[in-house]
């Protein structure tokens, strides 16, 4: 082998030689570039996690603050907590709106009728002709509560012990309305009877002197007593007495 031949050979060595360490040198390379890559993805990953979990811790403590103080470590903690507070601020509205439709409530209310307790009765223009009587029933609020009133009163006449005389009233015609009593006011009803015998005989009057009129206020079970001597037809199978519905 010749001169020539042998330095070309050492020469394709050596260059092979270069070549192979090259590659392994690229090769680390790469490989460490990838190790490096894949632990920038792990911290970058690790950091988003701590983000996230510190987001997520942030929005629990917010949401459970209500405030938003606690949640403002992180951005999603200040949101939630803004959040909370927005839902507080709606509880109030709702409860605010319950004070308000308790005072509608309240306002929406109505008079309640007058009970007897609430109203005293008295007789007033009695006038008398033609063998029949007329007066007008006045009842007068004496609470100091308003109070209505509405429809017929029930009216007859009493002789001793509050025993009843007669037939009681029958209602005569008219029209029903309400009437609301102010603390002092009043409302009325027409009274009607006969006068003394009137064009009755003696036997269907049964002439009688009656103590006083027992009324009872429209639906009450309770009874006012007028007192009032008076002669009354008490006869059980005629029914002279009668009563119209109460008017302003």
């Amino acid at each position: 082998m010749n001169t020539t031949t042998v330095h070309r050979a050492r020469t394709r060595s050596g260059s092979s030689r270069l070549a192979v360490l090259a590659l392994g040198t690229a090769t680390a390379a790469l490989a460490l570039s990838a190790c490096s890559g894949t632990s920038s993805t792990g911290g970058s990953s690790g950091t988003s996690g701590g983000s996230s979990a510190s987001s997520a811790a942030g929005a629990a403590s917010g949401a459970v603050g209500g405030s938003g103080t606690s949640g403002s470590t992180g951005g999603s903690g200040s949101t939630a907590g803004t959040g909370s507070g927005s839902t507080g601020g709606s509880t109030t509205g709702s409860s605010t709106g319950g004070s308000t439709g308790g005072s509608a409530a309240g306002a929406a209310v109505q008079r309640g009728a007058c009970t007897s307790s609430q109203l005293s009765v008295a007789q007033e223009n009695p006038s008398v002709g033609a063998g029949q009587y007329y007066s007008t029933l006045v009842f007068t609020n004496k609470s100091g509560t308003s109070c209505t009133m509405a429809g017929y009163p029930g009216v007859s006449y009493v002789i001793a012990n509050g025993v009843q005389s007669g037939n009681p009233a029958a209602r005569s015609g008219g029209t029903v309305a309400t009437v609301t009593l102010q603390p002092g006011g009043t409302a009325s009803a027409v009274l009607h009877d006969s006068n003394g015998i009137s064009g009755y005989t003696p036997q269907q009057c049964d002439l009688t002197t009656a103590q006083g009129l027992r009324i009872y206020p429209p639906n009450e079970k309770a009874a006012l007593f007028l007192p009032w001597s008076h002669q009354h037809c008490a006869g059980l199978s005629i029914n002279p007495l009668s009563i119209g519905p109460v008017t302003k």
